[in-house]
Protein backbone atom coordinates (compact mmCIF):
# COMPACT_ATOMS: atom_id res chain seq x y z
CA UNK A 1 0.00 0.00 0.00
CA UNK A 2 1.48 3.39 -0.96
CA UNK A 3 2.54 5.52 2.02
CA UNK A 4 0.23 8.41 1.03
CA UNK A 5 -2.79 6.09 0.82
CA UNK A 6 -1.92 4.57 4.21
CA UNK A 7 -1.85 8.06 5.74
CA UNK A 8 -5.25 8.87 4.24
CA UNK A 9 -6.72 5.61 5.57
CA UNK A 10 -5.36 6.34 9.05
CA UNK A 11 -6.41 9.99 9.12
CA UNK A 12 -9.93 9.52 7.73
CA UNK A 13 -11.37 7.75 10.82
CA UNK A 14 -9.85 10.46 13.04
CA UNK A 15 -11.53 13.17 10.92
CA UNK A 16 -14.85 11.35 11.07
CA UNK A 17 -14.55 11.00 14.85
CA UNK A 18 -13.80 14.71 15.21
CA UNK A 19 -16.76 15.62 13.03
CA UNK A 20 -19.04 13.34 15.03
CA UNK A 21 -17.79 14.80 18.31
CA UNK A 22 -18.32 18.34 17.06
CA UNK A 23 -21.83 17.46 15.97
CA UNK A 24 -22.58 15.83 19.32
CA UNK A 25 -21.24 18.87 21.15
CA UNK A 26 -23.49 21.28 19.29
CA UNK A 27 -26.27 22.33 21.68
CA UNK A 28 -29.92 21.76 20.76
CA UNK A 29 -31.29 24.81 18.98
CA UNK A 30 -34.75 26.17 19.77
CA UNK A 31 -36.34 29.09 17.95
CA UNK A 32 -39.37 30.71 19.55
CA UNK A 33 -41.70 32.99 17.66
CA UNK A 34 -42.15 35.07 20.83
CA UNK A 35 -39.92 35.67 23.84
CA UNK A 36 -42.73 34.39 26.08
CA UNK A 37 -42.04 30.83 24.97
CA UNK A 38 -38.32 31.38 24.51
CA UNK A 39 -38.11 32.33 28.19
CA UNK A 40 -39.60 28.96 29.16
CA UNK A 41 -37.10 27.07 26.99
CA UNK A 42 -34.17 29.13 28.30
CA UNK A 43 -35.04 28.49 31.93
CA UNK A 44 -35.31 24.75 31.33
CA UNK A 45 -32.27 24.36 29.07
CA UNK A 46 -29.90 26.86 30.65
CA UNK A 47 -26.40 26.81 29.17
CA UNK A 48 -26.96 23.47 27.45
CA UNK A 49 -29.39 24.89 24.89
CA UNK A 50 -29.28 27.65 22.31
CA UNK A 51 -32.56 29.59 22.34
CA UNK A 52 -33.48 32.41 19.97
CA UNK A 53 -36.71 34.40 20.32
CA UNK A 54 -37.67 36.26 17.15
CA UNK A 55 -39.98 38.80 18.82
CA UNK A 56 -38.32 40.20 21.93
CA UNK A 57 -39.39 43.84 21.86
CA UNK A 58 -42.65 44.38 23.81
CA UNK A 59 -43.59 47.15 21.37
CA UNK A 60 -43.65 44.90 18.29
CA UNK A 61 -47.05 43.97 16.86
CA UNK A 62 -46.96 40.16 16.50
CA UNK A 63 -49.54 40.23 13.72
CA UNK A 64 -47.42 42.57 11.57
CA UNK A 65 -43.99 41.03 12.28
CA UNK A 66 -41.77 40.23 9.31
CA UNK A 67 -38.76 38.00 9.80
CA UNK A 68 -35.42 38.99 8.31
CA UNK A 69 -33.49 36.60 6.02
CA UNK A 70 -31.16 35.83 8.94
CA UNK A 71 -34.11 34.94 11.16
CA UNK A 72 -35.55 32.77 8.40
CA UNK A 73 -32.25 30.87 8.30
CA UNK A 74 -32.42 30.42 12.09
CA UNK A 75 -35.87 28.87 11.74
CA UNK A 76 -34.57 26.57 8.99
CA UNK A 77 -31.74 25.41 11.26
CA UNK A 78 -33.78 24.92 14.43
CA UNK A 79 -34.41 21.50 15.90
CA UNK A 80 -37.49 22.76 17.72
CA UNK A 81 -39.76 25.72 16.96
CA UNK A 82 -42.14 27.20 19.54
CA UNK A 83 -45.12 29.29 18.48
CA UNK A 84 -48.45 30.49 19.81
CA UNK A 85 -51.02 29.55 17.17
CA UNK A 86 -54.66 30.70 16.79
CA UNK A 87 -53.63 33.20 14.11
CA UNK A 88 -51.33 35.07 16.48
CA UNK A 89 -48.12 34.28 14.57
CA UNK A 90 -49.22 33.15 11.12
CA UNK A 91 -45.94 34.48 9.75
CA UNK A 92 -44.13 31.63 11.53
CA UNK A 93 -46.21 29.04 9.69
CA UNK A 94 -45.19 30.75 6.45
CA UNK A 95 -41.51 30.56 7.45
CA UNK A 96 -41.86 26.87 8.30
CA UNK A 97 -43.54 26.14 4.97
CA UNK A 98 -40.84 28.05 3.08
CA UNK A 99 -38.06 26.17 4.86
CA UNK A 100 -39.17 22.53 5.24
CA UNK A 101 -36.83 20.40 7.38
CA UNK A 102 -37.51 16.66 7.81
CA UNK A 103 -36.71 16.26 11.52
CA UNK A 104 -37.66 19.69 12.86
CA UNK A 105 -40.41 19.63 15.50
CA UNK A 106 -42.95 22.36 16.17
CA UNK A 107 -44.83 23.01 19.42
CA UNK A 108 -47.94 25.18 19.12
CA UNK A 109 -48.99 26.49 22.54
CA UNK A 110 -52.67 26.81 21.65
CA UNK A 111 -52.74 23.15 20.54
CA UNK A 112 -51.21 21.75 23.73
CA UNK A 113 -54.43 22.21 25.73
CA UNK A 114 -57.18 22.86 23.18
CA UNK A 115 -59.88 22.44 25.85
CA UNK A 116 -58.47 25.54 27.59
CA UNK A 117 -59.15 27.85 24.63
CA UNK A 118 -61.67 30.57 25.33
CA UNK A 119 -64.87 30.33 23.24
CA UNK A 120 -63.95 33.43 21.20
CA UNK A 121 -60.60 31.83 20.22
CA UNK A 122 -58.69 34.49 22.15
CA UNK A 123 -55.09 33.86 21.00
CA UNK A 124 -53.37 35.14 24.17
CA UNK A 125 -53.04 31.67 25.70
CA UNK A 126 -49.70 32.55 27.31
CA UNK A 127 -51.60 34.17 30.20
CA UNK A 128 -52.98 30.74 31.15
CA UNK A 129 -50.44 29.21 33.56
CA UNK A 130 -51.67 25.72 32.66
CA UNK A 131 -50.65 26.28 29.04
CA UNK A 132 -47.26 27.41 30.33
CA UNK A 133 -46.97 24.21 32.34
CA UNK A 134 -47.77 22.06 29.34
CA UNK A 135 -45.27 23.96 27.17
CA UNK A 136 -42.57 23.43 29.82
CA UNK A 137 -43.32 19.70 29.91
CA UNK A 138 -43.26 19.39 26.12
CA UNK A 139 -39.99 21.32 25.75
CA UNK A 140 -38.37 19.19 28.46
CA UNK A 141 -39.50 15.96 26.81
CA UNK A 142 -37.95 17.06 23.49
CA UNK A 143 -34.68 18.12 25.12
CA UNK A 144 -34.32 14.88 27.05
CA UNK A 145 -34.94 12.93 23.86
CA UNK A 146 -32.43 14.79 21.65
CA UNK A 147 -29.81 15.40 24.35
CA UNK A 148 -29.99 12.59 26.94
CA UNK A 149 -26.55 13.51 28.28
CA UNK A 150 -28.10 16.53 30.03
CA UNK A 151 -31.43 14.92 30.89
CA UNK A 152 -30.96 15.48 34.63
CA UNK A 153 -30.32 19.20 34.12
CA UNK A 154 -33.41 19.50 31.94
CA UNK A 155 -35.54 17.68 34.50
CA UNK A 156 -34.30 20.06 37.18
CA UNK A 157 -35.12 23.05 35.00
CA UNK A 158 -38.60 21.71 34.34
CA UNK A 159 -39.21 21.14 38.05
CA UNK A 160 -38.14 24.70 38.78
CA UNK A 161 -40.49 26.18 36.16
CA UNK A 162 -43.42 24.04 37.29
CA UNK A 163 -42.85 25.03 40.93
CA UNK A 164 -42.83 28.69 39.93
CA UNK A 165 -46.03 28.26 37.93
CA UNK A 166 -47.65 26.57 40.92
CA UNK A 167 -46.79 29.74 42.82
CA UNK A 168 -48.51 31.78 40.07
CA UNK A 169 -51.68 29.73 40.46
CA UNK A 170 -51.55 30.10 44.24
CA UNK A 171 -51.16 33.86 43.94
CA UNK A 172 -54.12 33.93 41.53
CA UNK A 173 -56.25 32.05 44.06
CA UNK A 174 -55.32 34.56 46.76
CA UNK A 175 -56.21 37.50 44.53
CA UNK A 176 -59.48 35.83 43.54
CA UNK A 177 -60.40 35.38 47.20
CA UNK A 178 -59.62 39.03 47.88
CA UNK A 179 -61.84 40.16 44.96
CA UNK A 180 -64.37 37.39 44.24
CA UNK A 181 -66.25 37.70 40.97
CA UNK A 182 -64.74 41.10 40.23
CA UNK A 183 -66.31 42.84 37.19
CA UNK A 184 -63.58 44.00 34.80
CA UNK A 185 -63.27 45.35 31.29
CA UNK A 186 -60.39 45.79 28.86
CA UNK A 187 -59.30 47.64 25.77
CA UNK A 188 -58.59 44.23 24.22
CA UNK A 189 -58.52 40.65 25.55
CA UNK A 190 -54.79 40.26 26.20
CA UNK A 191 -55.27 39.25 29.86
CA UNK A 192 -58.42 37.24 29.17
CA UNK A 193 -57.02 33.87 30.21
CA UNK A 194 -55.79 35.25 33.51
CA UNK A 195 -59.20 36.91 34.05
CA UNK A 196 -60.72 33.42 33.71
CA UNK A 197 -58.10 31.98 36.06
CA UNK A 198 -59.17 34.56 38.64
CA UNK A 199 -62.85 33.83 38.17
CA UNK A 200 -63.52 37.48 37.38
CA UNK A 201 -66.36 38.67 35.13
CA UNK A 202 -65.16 40.02 31.82
CA UNK A 203 -67.35 42.78 30.32
CA UNK A 204 -67.38 44.31 26.82
CA UNK A 205 -65.82 41.28 25.13
CA UNK A 206 -67.19 42.21 21.69
CA UNK A 207 -65.66 45.68 22.00
CA UNK A 208 -62.33 44.17 23.02
CA UNK A 209 -62.26 41.98 19.92
CA UNK A 210 -62.94 44.99 17.70
CA UNK A 211 -59.97 46.85 19.19
CA UNK A 212 -57.72 43.78 18.89
CA UNK A 213 -58.67 43.24 15.24
CA UNK A 214 -58.50 46.92 14.32
CA UNK A 215 -62.18 47.12 13.35
CA UNK A 216 -64.68 49.82 14.27
CA UNK A 217 -66.73 49.11 17.42
CA UNK A 218 -70.49 49.56 17.15
CA UNK A 219 -71.77 52.79 18.75
CA UNK A 220 -73.86 50.79 21.23
CA UNK A 221 -70.73 48.91 22.35
CA UNK A 222 -68.90 52.17 23.02
CA UNK A 223 -71.96 53.58 24.81
CA UNK A 224 -72.15 50.53 27.06
CA UNK A 225 -68.44 50.79 27.85
CA UNK A 226 -68.73 54.49 28.73
CA UNK A 227 -71.74 53.84 30.93
CA UNK A 228 -70.00 51.06 32.85
CA UNK A 229 -67.04 53.29 33.66
CA UNK A 230 -69.12 56.33 34.59
CA UNK A 231 -71.40 54.27 36.86
CA UNK A 232 -68.64 52.06 38.32
CA UNK A 233 -70.18 48.87 36.95
CA UNK A 234 -66.60 47.60 36.54
CA UNK A 235 -63.74 47.89 39.00
CA UNK A 236 -60.71 47.47 36.71
CA UNK A 237 -59.75 48.43 33.16
CA UNK A 238 -57.03 46.25 31.63
CA UNK A 239 -55.17 47.79 28.71
CA UNK A 240 -52.56 46.53 26.28
CA UNK A 241 -49.45 48.65 26.78
CA UNK A 242 -48.27 47.75 23.27
CA UNK A 243 -51.24 49.46 21.59
CA UNK A 244 -51.52 53.24 21.61
CA UNK A 245 -54.34 54.66 19.50
CA UNK A 246 -56.79 57.53 19.91
CA UNK A 247 -59.47 55.02 20.89
CA UNK A 248 -57.43 53.19 23.53
CA UNK A 249 -56.13 56.48 24.93
CA UNK A 250 -59.67 57.80 25.32
CA UNK A 251 -60.77 54.56 27.02
CA UNK A 252 -57.89 54.75 29.48
CA UNK A 253 -58.39 58.46 30.19
CA UNK A 254 -62.09 57.97 30.93
CA UNK A 255 -61.32 55.15 33.36
CA UNK A 256 -58.87 57.31 35.25
CA UNK A 257 -61.22 60.29 35.35
CA UNK A 258 -63.93 58.06 36.79
CA UNK A 259 -61.72 56.57 39.49
CA UNK A 260 -61.46 53.11 37.91
CA UNK A 261 -58.28 51.15 38.63
CA UNK A 262 -56.20 50.38 35.52
CA UNK A 263 -53.75 47.61 34.74
CA UNK A 264 -51.33 47.72 31.80
CA UNK A 265 -50.21 44.35 30.46
CA UNK A 266 -47.77 43.25 27.76
CA UNK A 267 -47.81 40.47 25.18
CA UNK A 268 -44.15 39.41 25.57
CA UNK A 269 -41.78 38.84 28.43
CA UNK A 270 -39.19 41.64 28.61
CA UNK A 271 -35.49 40.83 28.43
CA UNK A 272 -34.11 39.23 31.57
CA UNK A 273 -37.50 38.29 33.04
CA UNK A 274 -38.57 34.65 33.20
CA UNK A 275 -42.06 33.56 32.27
CA UNK A 276 -43.49 32.73 35.74
CA UNK A 277 -42.14 35.99 37.17
CA UNK A 278 -43.80 37.86 34.31
CA UNK A 279 -47.16 36.33 35.25
CA UNK A 280 -46.60 37.03 38.94
CA UNK A 281 -45.73 40.63 38.17
CA UNK A 282 -49.03 41.17 36.35
CA UNK A 283 -50.95 39.69 39.29
CA UNK A 284 -49.12 41.88 41.78
CA UNK A 285 -49.73 45.00 39.72
CA UNK A 286 -53.43 44.10 39.51
CA UNK A 287 -53.56 43.80 43.29
CA UNK A 288 -51.78 47.14 43.71
CA UNK A 289 -54.08 48.88 41.20
CA UNK A 290 -57.19 47.64 42.99
CA UNK A 291 -55.79 48.69 46.36
CA UNK A 292 -55.04 52.23 45.12
CA UNK A 293 -57.55 53.32 42.44
CA UNK A 294 -57.30 56.91 41.19
CA UNK A 295 -59.57 59.56 42.63
CA UNK A 296 -62.61 60.28 40.47
CA UNK A 297 -62.84 63.74 38.96
CA UNK A 298 -65.86 65.89 38.20
CA UNK A 299 -65.17 65.44 34.48
CA UNK A 300 -66.19 61.78 34.72
CA UNK A 301 -69.84 62.73 34.20
CA UNK A 302 -69.16 65.77 32.07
Amino acid sequence: MPALFRRVVLIAPWLWACAAAAHAAAPPTIVAAESTYGAIASEIGGTHVRVLSLIRNPNVDPHAFEASPREAREVAGAGLVLMNGLGYDTWMRQLLAANPVPHREVLVAADLLPARRLPDANPHVFYDPRVGERMAEAVTAWLRRVDPAHAAAYAAGEARVLAQLAEVRQRARELARAHPGLPVTATEPVWGYMVRELGWRDHDTALQLHVMNGTEPAPREMAAFDSELRHHAVALLIHNRQVDSPLTRSMLQLARRCGIATLGVDEFTPAGVDYPQWLLDSLQRAADALAHPPAASASCHG
